[in-house]
Formats: structure tokens, sequence, C-alpha cells
């Protein structure tokens, strides 16, 4: 395995599930096992009793790990994750260590609980919308686009970054998404509805388009968001969505990522009434409790709302008894 067996096994991993992840999942997994392997050799470099192959892994090297967090106090959700991509490796070596562990020892297991990140309120996102106008070129019509879309749709930032101009039909106004968060295995394909706000923004940027596709000499583009300074069918990239937020995070003065805009759109779909299967559905998750537990739920102040109005708009009438019919062989004048 060489000096960095952990760092092999890892390649080895990543390179048999190639064929099985999207790219960005790919490339994101692949990042962070990466960071791990460098932070379990420096500890290791500290105690080199450790062992550095991952078959050959006891509880004193995962215990080494784990306090290594700890000191350095990442957080429990922080903690959970890398252990889980520990685990990843482990079950692929086919080393039952750390499932040992949390059956016999789960006291010193990180049991992280995600907290549900921020959503931010209708003038908030208004001002966000405001903020790109001040965005000049084609790099302000792909802001304007861009984050109204994320906000009007919930899209995941792939899903909209890698779409295509056929995908969104301005007929219909829906907006397919071609490419789910688990492509492939897990993730299923669904279509959105582009509602009226984002319509004229969608019209907008399909006329900057045109004329900029037009002074390029292309007759069709295939990204719905191409990318103007690179080849004729170039889709922008994660980071250069990232830095278009950026600027516009400076502008408004708005503290927001992309997610922040995918969980805005569930918590107002939910306010407007819109049932929690609905919101999950268009959220592309393939459970309700995902949709609560990390996106958005009902508000303690407007579920009290609700239940005084069923009381007050209910109407309880009196139980009355059906009077019985008398048969016609007991009144008088029948036989």
């Amino acid at each position: 395995m060489g000096r960095y067996p952990l760092r092999t096994w890892i390649a080895k991993y990543m390179e048999s599930n190639r064929d099985y992840l999207a790219e960005t999942t790919y490339t994101e997994r692949e990042r962070k096992l990466r960071m791990i392997a460098r932070r379990y050799e420096k500890i290791c470099a500290k105690n080199l009793d450790l062992r550095r192959d991952p078959e050959d892994w006891t509880e004193r090297e995962l215990t080494a790990f784990i306090l290594d967090m700890r000191q350095r106090g990442l957080s429990l959700g922080t903690q959970k994750k890398n252990l889980g991509h520990m685990q990843a490796i482990l079950k692929f070596v086919g080393n039952p260590v750390l499932m040992r562990m949390k059956a016999q020892m789960p006291h010193a297991i990180p049991r992280g609980q995600y907290v549900k990140g921020p959503s931010l309120k209708e003038n908030q996102v208004a001002k966000i919308l405001s903020a790109t106008e001040s965005i000049k070129g084609w790099r302000g019509e792909v802001a304007r686009f861009v984050m109204a879309t994320y906000a009007y749709t919930g899209l995941r930032l792939s899903e909209l970054r890698r779409a295509r101009f056929e995908d969104l039909d301005t007929k219909a106004w829906v907006l397919r998404v071609r490419h789910p968060k688990g492509e492939g295995s897990y993730g299923d394909f669904r279509t959105v509805p582009i509602p009226g706000p984002l319509r004229p923004r969608v019209e907008r940027f399909f006329r900057a388009r045109e004329n900029m596709i037009a002074e390029k000499g292309l007759l069709e583009v295939e990204p719905l968001v191409p990318r103007q300074r690179e080849g004729p069918n170039a889709y922008y990239s994660e980071h250069a969505f990232e830095m278009i937020s950026k600027k516009v995070r400076e502008i408004s003065g708005i503290a927001f990522q992309f997610r922040t805009l995918r969980r805005t759109y569930g918590q107002s779909l939910l306010n407007r009434g819109v049932g929690l299967p609905s919101v999950s559905l268009m959220l592309g998750h393939n459970s309700t409790l995902t949709t609560e537990k990390y996106y958005c739920r009902q508000d303690a102040d407007s579920a009290r709302l609700e239940v005084l109005r069923a009381f007050d708009e209910s109407v309880v009438h009196p139980v009355r008894e059906t009077p019985k019919l008398t048969p016609k062989t007991e009144l008088a004048g029948y036989v």
C-alpha cells in the first residue's frame, strides 16, 4: 500500500463509485476524503504507534481520530459526517471496527443533531433580487436570472447550473430537472413549475441570451445558462456561480447561500398553505422527514392560528335522534 495506504484505499473507493455518482457529488466526496486522509496522517505523525492502513485499524485508531476532532472544536454534525466518510472506507476494505464501536461503545461516537438552517424573509429576497440590477453585462443577466430562479423554484445548485435550454418550457411554464441529486441511483427526475413572479425574469433573460448568442455568431447553444467567455456549449462551474452569489451578497448586504434560497422557497410554500407532501415533492425529497428536518416546518405561531381558526369556523350541531315512524299496521283505519 506504500507510505500512504489510506490515500490509496480512498483512490480505489472513489474509482469503484465513479459511474454511480453525479459529477458534483463525486468531486465533493473525493475532496472531503482527501482532507480526512491528510488529517489522519498528521495524527499518525504525533502518535507513531498508530496503524496507517485502514484494513488494520482498531478502536485505538478511531478513538485517536475522534479525540482529534473534539480537540479542534469541530461541531457534532461535522464529526458525524467525517465518521460517516470513515465508515464508507472501512466498509469498502472489509473492516467492521466502527460498526462494532457503535454497538459496544455508543457513548464514544459523536451523534450530531442537524439544526435547520435559516430561511429569508420576503423583503430580504426582494433586496437580493434588487441588488442584481447593479451588475452590468452578461454577468448581470446571469445573476438576475439565477438568483430569481433559485428563489422561486428551490432548485439545488447543480440542478440549474447543468440545465439545458430545452428543459425550460415557456408554454407550460415548467422546468424539467435533468440532473437531480442522486441521479442514476436514488434521485428521481421531476418537473418544477415556474410561478408568476419568475416569468418576466425568464423572458428578460431569454432575450439577453438570444442577443448574446447572435453576437457570437451561433445558431443555438445547449446550456440554459451558457458561459459567455468559454466555448459555445460551456456550462458555468459551481465556483463561477458561487462567485456570482458572493458579488450579490456584497451588494445586498444579505448573508445567504444558494441553499438558503432553497430553504426559503420551501418555507414560503409551507407558509402559503401548500401541504408538506407537495413541498417535499417540489424540493426533490424522497421523504417529508427530510423536508421537515433540514429545510422547513410549520412554526408554532402559524400552528396556533390554524388550531384557533379550526375551532372558530366549526359549528357543533346538537345530535338529534331521528323520530321513529309508526308502522302502518298500528295506525287506526289500517288492518
